[in-house]
């Protein structure tokens, strides 16, 4: 059976306005225990967004999916670069969808527009870090054609005070 992306759905870069939807989604997860981590307090994350979407030379971009149906923000992937050195070819991806909404090939099409945007910037690389036991982000990874590249022991500490392996993904682009 083949997935039809749904209709109702909306996938667009980014925009100031965004960042509390994103904040929204993450309570949501990790509310929900879909998600483990937030990296950091949800002021200081709301703040960091709103400062990115700001920003006039951006070092990060976002594509957000809304449910147009909702008015709601149910996913997000942004990625964030260098503009000089020896890492400025590559670009680190970050994703997320709302629990209410996996499973609908959302995320997919958010990683898919990313990286084809990435590509048209003239990025050659992505990469991406992600706990082991987050089996979902590994399979979406995978579909989007990223291969594991390493394994980092302890190298996550979740909000409940426990340290996670994480995958270290890459792709060509």
């Amino acid at each position: 059976m083949v997935n039809k992306f749904p209709s109702e759905i909306l996938v667009r870069r980014g925009r100031l306005g965004d960042e509390n939807g994103i904040i929204e989604m993450q309570k949501s997860g990790l509310k929900r225990k879909n998600w483990i981590y937030t990296g950091v307090n949800q002021a200081t994350r709301t703040r960091k967004i709103r400062e990115k979407f700001r920003a006039r030379n951006p070092d990060s971009y976002a594509f957000v999916a809304i449910d147009r149906e909702k008015n709601k923000l149910v996913g997000s992937v942004a990625f964030s670069f260098r503009r000089s050195g020896r890492l400025r070819h590559r670009i680190d991806l970050g994703w997320g969808v709302h629990p209410d909404y996996q499973g609908r090939g959302i995320a997919t099409r958010l990683l898919n527009e990313a990286l084809k945007f990435a590509k048209s910037k003239g990025f050659k690389r992505a990469e991406a870090e992600m706990a082991i036991k987050n089996l979902n982000s590994w399979k979406l990874a995978r579909k989007c054609g990223f291969k594991i590249e390493g394994i980092k022991k302890k190298a996550l500490l979740t909000d409940d005070g426990k340290y996670v392996d994480t995958y270290i993904v890459g792709k060509l682009l």
